[in-house]
């Protein structure tokens, strides 16, 4: 007994050891320091074997278990870098240093990368920061040599390389540094060959100091011993991209462009799980005009190399560059099945949705994108235009802001936010962001167009006028300004000149629609219809792929009651631009001059399936029902165009109309009426129903007084006409209805309006 008692003591021990061994180690499995610990071991053992990629996902995943993560941010700064990703790399660099101050490396690669980004104030600053935690660091001595280098000062440029010399004067680098300062003296070439000479033997692989010895040779003429440096340089890194294309600009200003090609391929192939790398022989084939063959080849090395995403992701850019949608589309949904959460195949999914016309699919893809790389800045970027394109200009407005901080110097970024604050009537934001450019990049004609347009709409027409000189100066091509500037010169009557500069934005660029339409509304301002349809015609002819044009050219057929060439116009603005809701329009005003409402409310159906939450359209289609007498149809479309945007003035107002006529609920009519009102104030047609509600109310004077200020708009409308003549009828006003009664008789002949007045004036005697 007590033998048994004793057994399950221990086995009681036993059990409560391996309990407590198991909470243990499930207590380290659960531990944050643990796990991104092994995270970041994961990811520098990828990083060793060259696998970037996989080193991303690892320390990305250390840094989600830790925010403040210092290392885990650092290797995937340098991850970044090795994979060209340099706007991701800047973020990581700048957490870095963030939370560690005392990373000195870090300070000098973020140094480094913003020297590349010609951002040297704040370069320098990495350098200093470096300097106060080492007063004799060479490399941050090195820094600032190549900070005043870039901005044009060789002396200070030239003694900080010594200084960083006098302290490590065995650094090939260094040598390599001293040379480039030298070379640029053309007395001094050969001391700059000297320390190059040097560096080399120090450090018989200093690639960069290959290259540049290469450089010097080919500028003396040994084309050979410049080659030979190149081939150098490549051997002891195929990967040196630097090298490649030294070797390959030889090779080509040489004209062997074969060697030139065989060379890009190599290194693509070589390359091919790199976007630098797989873009290396399609930029080669754009600059040379070779979309076909870069297609045909690319196709070639997606079927070699099936893993490559990068491959892939260009060889989309090549089939869009084509305009081959459907090819494209089909490789990115391959993508989306086996990467759909590569932020590059995200972002062409968004893109390509957003090419389609699928602009809220593409907004909700990117938006998805975003959440999964809320830094990154090309789904930034993407994610600011399918907003603006949606209509969404609060989203807009913060993922462009959300890429300039990612990238302050991103040109593409600051575009985007000038367009919105542009859209928005932000003039103050816009004077922003032109001021915020212009200290990144003072020579762009584009900063001085933007605060221009700020001025011109803030009434400061001289500071405007003279941006906008300014920007034509820094690029005499930049359309937009000449367009302005065009446009003011007209409104200050100097015609010629005006002309002249409006003129010159369409040769600039073909496409500047608002230069052309300037230029008809001046042409049919001086009466000749003649000329301005000449003008648009000639301008398609330039430009036969801009819808916008087809849409002008259409309004000018229909201005010159020509529905056919309408027609045809609106039906060519449609085929380029699927998206084109102005066409849409504009077709359905011709088909309308020649009777046939038919076939604008298949055309309207056909855009709702495909914009299935555009009220407007929903509006207009059910006032084409309505026009031809299916009144049941119209009820269904205005109802499901206020089920998506309660306020739609249009469906509200006939909606109104239509329950008001049929006997329906007044009260509803009356609340659909004055919502109508308030969308659309001005308008004597919500000014009419809204007074009809009142006079199924009874409240015939506030009925009569709307339809008075109604009338004094349109005095023509028979339809405000015949309420005026019931409601002055309902006052007692005898005389002033039978005025108004007969004067909508007369407006609308043989119409039911006609035979609803006349009845009401035999009621009257």
């Amino acid at each position: 007994m007590t033998m048994l008692h004793r057994q399950g003591a221990v086995r009681c021990s036993a059990l409560l050891v391996l309990s407590i061994s198991v909470g243990l180690l499930q207590g380290c499995s659960r531990d944050p320091n643990v796990k991104k610990l092994k995270y970041l071991k994961s990811g520098e053992h990828y990083a060793a074997e060259g696998k970037q990629q996989e080193a991303v996902i690892q320390f990305s995943n250390a840094i989600k278990v830790d925010h403040n993560y210092a290392a885990a941010h650092y290797d995937l700064a340098k991850a970044y870098m090795k994979l060209g990703a340099f706007s991701g790399a800047y973020a990581e660099l700048q957490k870095t240093v963030d939370l560690d101050p005392k990373n000195v490396q870090a300070h000098l690669d973020l140094g480094t990368l913003l020297l590349a980004a010609r951002q040297y104030p704040r370069s320098m600053d990495q350098a200093k920061a470096v300097l106060a935690l080492q007063a004799n660091n060479p490399d941050a001595f090195a820094l600032l040599s190549s900070i005043a280098l870039a901005q044009g000062d060789r002396q200070a440029a030239l003694a900080q390389i010594q200084h960083a010399l006098a302290i490590d004067p065995n650094r090939s680098n260094f040598h390599t540094s001293l040379a480039l300062i030298l070379g640029s003296d053309p007395a001094q070439e050969q001391s700059a060959e000297d320390q190059l000479q040097k560096a080399i033997a120090l450090d018989p692989k200093n690639i960069t100091a290959h290259l540049v010895l290469s450089s010097m040779l080919e500028k003396k003429g040994d084309l050979q011993g410049a080659e030979q440096q190149a081939k150098t340089a490549l051997d002891l890194d195929p990967t040196n991209l630097r090298a490649r294309m030294t070797l390959v600009g030889m090779y080509y200003r040489s004209d062997n462009k074969t060697a030139a090609e065989s060379t890009l391929l190599q290194g693509t192939e070589l390359l091919a799980d790199t976007t630098q790398g797989a873009d290396l022989l399609w930029n080669y084939y754009a600059r040379t005009g070779q979309v076909d063959k870069a297609a045909s080849v690319y196709s070639a090395l997606v079927a070699k190399h099936p893993k490559s995403i990068p491959l892939k992701v260009t060889y989309v850019h090549i089939l869009m560059q084509q305009k081959n949608f459907s090819q494209a589309t089909a490789v990115v949904d391959e993508l989306m099945k086996s990467n759909g959460s590569d932020p590059q195949v995200e972002v062409l999914n968004g893109v390509l949705l957003l090419q389609a016309g699928k602009v809220n699919d593409a907004y909700i893809a990117l938006q998805k994108a975003e959440k999964n790389a809320p830094d990154n800045l090309t789904i930034q970027l993407w994610l600011g235009q399918a907003a603006q394109a949606k209509g969404d200009m609060g989203v807009a407005e913060k993922s462009f802001q959300a890429a300039a901080h990612i990238d302050p110097s991103n040109i593409n970024a600051a575009r985007g936010l000038a367009s919105v604050a542009n859209q928005l009537g932000d003039y103050n934001l816009l004077t922003q962001v032109a001021n915020t450019t212009l200290g990144n990049h003072p020579d762009l004609s584009d900063a001085y167009f933007w605060r221009g347009l700020a001025e011109l709409h803030q009434q400061q027409e001289d500071k405007a006028d003279a941006d906008f000189q300014m920007a034509l100066q820094k690029d005499a091509n930049n359309s937009s300004a000449a367009e302005e500037l065009g446009a003011m010169r007209l409104t200050q009557n100097h015609i010629p000149q005006g002309k002249a500069l409006l003129e010159q934005a369409l040769t600039s660029n073909p496409n500047a629609a608002r230069a052309l339409r300037i230029l008809v509304a001046y042409d049919l301002h001086q009466n000749q219809p003649g000329a301005a349809l000449a003008r648009v015609q000639q301008q398609i002819a330039k430009a036969p792929s801009n819808s916008d044009m087809y849409d002008l050219l259409s309004e000018l057929q229909i201005r010159a009651r020509n529905a056919p060439e309408a027609i045809a116009a609106a039906q060519k603005a449609m085929q380029l631009n699927p998206a084109d809701g102005a066409a849409v329009i504009d077709y359905t005003r011709a088909e309308m001059m020649q009777g046939n409402v038919q076939a604008a409310v298949n055309q309207w159906k056909s855009w709702t399936a495909s914009h299935p939450n555009d009220a407007r359209a929903d509006s207009i289609l059910g006032a084409l029902e309505e026009a031809r007498g299916d009144t049941q149809s119209a009820t269904n479309d205005y109802k499901k165009a206020l089920a998506i945007q309660p306020d739609q003035p249009v469906a509200a107002n006939n909606l109104a109309y239509i329950m008001m006529e049929s006997g329906q609920d007044i009260d509803v009519a009356l609340s659909l009426a004055e919502a109508a009102h308030r969308g659309m104030p001005n308008s004597p047609n919500t000014a009419d129903t809204l007074a009809w509600a009142y006079y199924y109310k009874g409240t015939y004077g506030s009925a009569r007084d709307l339809l008075e200020s109604a009338l004094k708009i349109s005095p023509d409308n028979a339809s405000i006409q015949y309420h005026l003549g019931m409601t002055y009828s309902k006052l007692g006003d005898k005389a002033n209805a039978i005025l108004h009664l007969k004067k909508a008789a007369a407006l609308a002949p043989n119409t039911q309006t006609q035979k609803d007045a006349d009845k009401a004036l035999q009621a009257l005697g």
